[in-house]
């Protein structure tokens, strides 16, 4: 994480993806307040203050934006009255599109049999399976599962392991394939 200070309204923080990977919080996250991207913003403010002496003692907006593969910066902008708010910041949110995929985390493989055993013939296809961080991630399409079906296996897999945001794209760029496509019948077979 580093620190820039344009003026004194004006502050940008660069932080990296892996920073955000090793206190486990998501892009998604990142765009939620939460209690965790909380306690990062004031930290960075923190920092902020120690190291350039950028002082947030009045309202402010924020603006993120990826600056590359690797990096992103949040801009933030104290504002002495509501016209200073730019026109991006004024722009009610959008709703964001569903995810058309569940992505679980698993802390060890006997937790990934388990599961394999107790969906039985309900196993959903064209699952993969990752490695990251010394956890298994299992991504599970939604196109197929419906009603009671998606029920049962949502159910089963809250049982087993942790939903989690992250994308199927960021367990491919920061993780290592296990199997992709028939992960949990690779397992079945197998295990």
């Amino acid at each position: 994480m580093r620190v820039q200070k344009i003026n004194d309204n004006t502050l940008r923080i660069f932080l990296s993806f892996n920073e955000l990977a090793e206190r486990d919080i998501s892009m998604v996250e990142l765009f939620q307040r939460s209690a965790k991207t909380e306690q990062l913003f004031w930290e960075m403010i923190a920092k902020a203050g120690e190291e350039v002496e950028f002082v947030l003692d009045q309202p402010f907006w924020i603006q993120a934006t990826i600056m590359s593969s690797e990096e992103f910066v949040i801009t933030v902008v104290k504002q002495d009255s509501p016209e200073d708010i730019p026109p991006v910041a004024k722009v009610k949110p959008k709703r964001r599109p569903q995810s058309r995929e569940w992505v679980y985390r698993f802390d060890d493989w006997d937790q990934l049999v388990s599961l394999v055993k107790e969906l039985g013939e309900t196993v959903p296809g064209r699952t993969s399976l990752y490695h990251c961080n010394s956890a298994y991630y299992l991504v599970l399409p939604l196109r197929g599962l419906t009603g009671v079906t998606r029920q049962k296996v949502e159910a089963i897999l809250k049982e087993y392991g942790d939903k989690v945001n992250l994308s199927k794209i960021y367990l491919e760029e920061y993780g290592k394939v296990v199997k992709l496509e028939t992960a949990l019948e690779t397992i079945k077979e197998y295990f």
